[in-house]
């Protein structure tokens, strides 16, 4: 089978590198400031805050992502929720002005807003504050994505698929102060409705038709339009936080996930899982101090074709135990977490991990910082969470949980000015059971007056002990809150070998290939901001470089994919402090180049919308 020609990854990463030169050369404010106020400071944050993204339907069937680790003061697995926090936004260059800067004291408590493309991609919003107090707060949200547009196959020029999502979900927030502590609790349910179509059918059909060298196969690919997932998430949590005193934080959590698919006349996987995580610390002197986090999950599968990823009757109900006890120190040039993460999988497969948790920045002077993390621990893949990931897998897989021995980054962080940041880094990572997704039929007999096999096309996982070394660079200028450019590369060299067992007690190993994930990644944010009138400009740039795909039937083991240019500008104009409008360009560069492997991005498209505060 034929494929597109690829764009030359070296020539596309020397137009990135030219392009983030000419924009950060740009007057800079010569303003010195102290290792205190930096901008480093600012950005390693020591809790995790509360910051729900919400995308537009042309990027819900997302890019894959290569999450970079993070510098909490303690890792907790589910504290976004134990903090007050403001309504759910919708997009936020569509709010106005003051609802981005001064919420909780402003006089408009609700908001709605609602968006439409020119492929009818059509996105809304609303909120509203019931309880806004020093003690009080409560608010309630819904949000809905939805898309029905025909996008160009790249397997089949003359083929197109047909993208449909109807996303919707709401629930409400709500927290209270009791002085020496704070009581939060929520309550979300998620309703999404999407095709599962993958390759085109005649796509299909060609990989069979070439497999069987000519031979009309029994075959049938069939793409069902129809597949509904129902979540639901209940989460409580109370917390203190007195100074030089033992500080808690205790958090409960549930989620469960339901399945539909086949035109919704087959039940598919269901899912529960109670979670409780928490932090136990105490300073027991200004600059010390120690503590203890972890957490416990418990799943249970319900389905009469759920695979189990271990054939082990036990991974119907397992549960998991984490321990991370560590010790830190803070100082005026120096912060420094020492500590140690134990995961027990208690049940399933019974792997179990022990990995660091350290963390490490110091600054020796008012402009250069040095940093490092080496972190690890189980990386969660459960249904509800893999739905955020990729929506497209086989139903009945439940993907493997990884487990990350070290994950570790150091860098230097050089600040001449006080609005300029110039930063490198290198790290390394060793996963087992990492999952990389491809392209898969799958067949079921039918009974009928043919006797054929219908298939059916998903994206399954295929996994192997990765080792990842990663090198980059980055820039943050900002000048007066009025332009802000951040632009960041990443190099990565993925190493992944596969074990397979042929028999009980045979096993060889194999080079794999990082299926989906780039060789290099860039990124680019600019904002412009005018000064006297609520007109606000963002461009946002993502590359993708060098992935790789195996293709089912296929006697290469791999093929690479089409390099991702990923650009669009948004514009937001608040006419009064209660009214905006706003307006965006997707895929400005009119490219065309697959999301997950069969799965094509959206063409050129241009959305513009409205939001209004009351």
């Amino acid at each position: 089978m034929k494929h597109l020609p690829i764009l030359n990854s070296q020539f596309s990463i020397l137009n990135y590198i030219l392009l983030s030169v000419c924009l950060c050369a740009m007057p800079l404010q010569a303003q010195k400031t102290t290792a205190k106020d930096s901008l480093l400071n600012r950005e390693m944050t020591l809790e995790k805050e509360y910051s729900p993204t919400i995308e537009p339907a042309a990027k819900i069937n997302q890019l894959p992502e290569l999450r970079e680790p993070q510098a909490p003061k303690s890792k907790v697995e589910f504290s976004n929720y134990s903090t007050a926090y403001e309504a759910q936004p919708g997009l936020n260059s569509l709010i106005p002005k003051s609802m981005l800067t001064d919420l909780n004291t402003s006089k408009y408590a609700g908001y709605a807003s609602i968006r439409l493309s020119t492929v009818l991609n059509f996105d809304g919003d609303a909120a509203y504050q019931i309880l806004n107090t020093n003690r009080d707060f409560l608010d309630v949200y819904f949000s809905h994505r939805s898309s029905n547009s025909q996008n160009p196959s790249l397997q089949i020029p003359s083929e197109s698929q047909k993208f449909f999502m109807n996303d919707n979900w709401g629930g409400f927030n709500f927290s209270h102060d009791f002085d020496k502590a704070k009581l939060s609790a929520g309550l979300k349910y998620t309703y999404s409705a999407f095709n599962h179509s993958g390759l085109t059918v005649a796509n299909m059909n060609e990989i069979l038709l070439s497999s069987l060298s000519g031979i009309k196969p029994i075959y049938e690919i069939r793409n069902y339009p129809n597949q509904v997932n129902n979540m639901l998430e209940a989460h409580a949590g109370i917390f203190s936080d007195t100074p030089n005193k033992l500080s808690y934080k205790v958090n409960l959590k549930y989620t469960y996930f339901k399945q539909k698919y086949l035109a919704q006349t087959t039940p598919g996987v269901r899912e529960n899982r109670i979670m409780i995580d928490w932090n136990l610390h105490d300073n027991y002197n200004s600059t010390s101090g120690f503590g203890l986090n972890g957490f416990y999950k418990t799943y249970k599968y319900n389905s009469e074709e759920f695979r189990t990823y271990a054939d082990n009757d036990d991974i119907m109900l397992f549960s998991v135990l984490s321990l991370n006890p560590y010790y830190y120190v803070e100082g005026d040039n120096l912060n420094l977490t020492l500590g140690l993460r134990a995961d027990f999988e208690l049940g399933g497969r019974k792997k179990n991990v022990v990995s660091p948790d350290i963390r490490f920045n110091y600054n020796p002077s008012d402009v250069f910082t040095f940093y490092a993390l080496a972190l690890g621990g189980r990386n969660d893949n459960s249904n509800y969470d893999l739905f955020y990931e990729n929506r497209y897998v086989y139903p009945f897989e439940r993907i493997l949980d990884s487990r990350t021995y070290v994950d570790g980054t150091a860098g230097l962080r050089y600040l001449p000015v006080s609005n300029l940041s110039l930063d490198v880094f290198a790290g390394y990572r060793l996963t087992k059971d990492e999952h990389f997704f491809s392209p898969a039929i799958r067949f079921a007999h039918q009974q009928d007056e043919e006797n054929k096999l219908i298939g059916r096309t998903f994206m399954e996982g295929n996994y192997g002990t990765a080792n990842v070394v990663k090198f980059g660079a980055g820039i943050n200028y900002t000048m007066q809150d009025l332009v802000g450019i951040n632009l960041k590369g990443t190099f990565y060299n993925w190493d992944v070998t596969r074990i397979v067992t042929d028999a009980p007690g045979v096993k060889r190993e194999y080079a794999m290939e990082a299926y989906h994930k780039p060789r290099f990644e860039a990124e680019t944010d600019v904002y412009f901001q005018t000064p006297d009138i609520p007109l606000r400009m963002d461009l946002t740039f993502k590359g993708l470089f060098g992935r790789k795909v195996s293709e089912p039937f296929s006697e290469e083991p791999y093929f690479n994919l089409k390099d991702v240019y990923d650009l669009s500008v948004k514009t937001s104009y608040a006419i009064t402090p209660f009214f905006s409008v706003y307006l965006s360009t997707n895929n400005l560069l009119f490219q065309k180049y697959d999301i997950w492997y069969g799965y094509p991005t959206q063409k050129f498209n241009i959305m513009g919308g409205i939001s209004v505060m009351f």
